[in-house]
């Protein structure tokens, strides 16, 4: 930090003497000494980040804030700590819009967890309608994508109604949030994939658990299309599997489920199953 400062300096002083030469190196020197500077910043914070002390890692970014504040990756950052605050929405949403902004034309361009955080923010801060907006904007860049080439497959839109989704399921709202995990898998060959499922399925079970501890109630129709949804996973689920990586440890490959069982339709009928046992019940 103290390099920063003196290299800020020896750039103000060249400016006064209106040297140019002097200008360019004290500003590669500075830009130089910034790039060292910043993996080490995040390498700092990260140790804070992975014990969930946010409010640390907030303060870790404001210390750096006067040799930082244009760096791109810092404000990415930036706004990912304040977000996982869940109190400082607005705040997370200053920092959020201009990684957008700045590639609008290209929105697939952007990291599909900024545009869901994003979202959220908004819908947090009571922007619906630009949450709404900006969905649209990604939905309509997929399809533009799509008919040129009809085999890709895109995650921007799904990430961004899984993340919604999940949100609303966290905070007991299991009708909306349900209804955006439903969506985000449409179209079901391009959509659903390990990941996808992964988080999907999550929210299901959470619901399933509260079902059975009658904390909470749910619409027969949202139901009847729970497992409809699931029906869906089960015929394009067939290959997809669920466990990435096999564990190392040789206990737990003497343990591990049998191979069918580790494919989404298998886990789909599971759930299925539970669906209507509760609804029988």
């Amino acid at each position: 930090m103290e390099i920063l400062r003196k290299a800020t300096k020896r750039v103000q002083e060249a400016r006064l003497n209106h040297d140019d030469n002097a200008v360019k190196k004290a500003v590669n020197d500075y830009e130089e000494a910034l790039e060292r500077y910043v993996p080490v910043l995040m390498a700092q914070a990260r140790i804070y980040w992975e014990l969930g002390n946010y409010t640390q890692v907030e303060k870790i970014f404001r210390k750096s804030v006067e040799f930082c504040n244009e760096h791109d990756i810092w404000k990415l950052n930036v706004a990912h700590t304040l977000f996982m605050q869940e109190n400082k929405f607005k705040e997370a949403t200053g920092f959020y819009e201009p990684i957008v902004r700045k590639k609008y034309d290209n929105i697939l361009d952007v990291s599909a967890i900024v545009l869901a955080n994003l979202c959220v923010s908004y819908i947090m801060t009571t922007q619906n309608a630009e949450a709404e907006g900006l969905m649209k904007k990604i939905e309509k860049e997929e399809q533009e994508v799509s008919r040129k080439d009809q085999d890709k497959k895109l995650f921007h839109l799904c990430i961004v109604n899984l993340v919604i989704g999940t949100l609303y399921c966290s905070k007991g709202n299991y009708e909306f949030g349900i209804s955006r995990i439903l969506k985000s898998l449409e179209p079901y060959n391009k959509k659903l994939g390990t990941d996808t499922w992964f988080y999907a399925k999550r929210c299901f079970l959470s619901l399933l658990e509260q079902l059975a501890k009658q904390l909470v109630v749910l619409k027969d129709t949202t139901l009847q299309e729970c497992i409809q949804f699931l029906e869906h996973c089960e015929v394009y689920g067939r290959d997809v599997i669920t466990v990435v990586e096999q564990p190392f440890d040789m206990q737990d490959v003497l343990s591990i489920t049998p191979q069918g069982k580790q494919t989404v339709i298998y886990e789909a009928r599971y759930l299925k199953a539970l669906f209507l046992k509760l609804q029988m019940s």
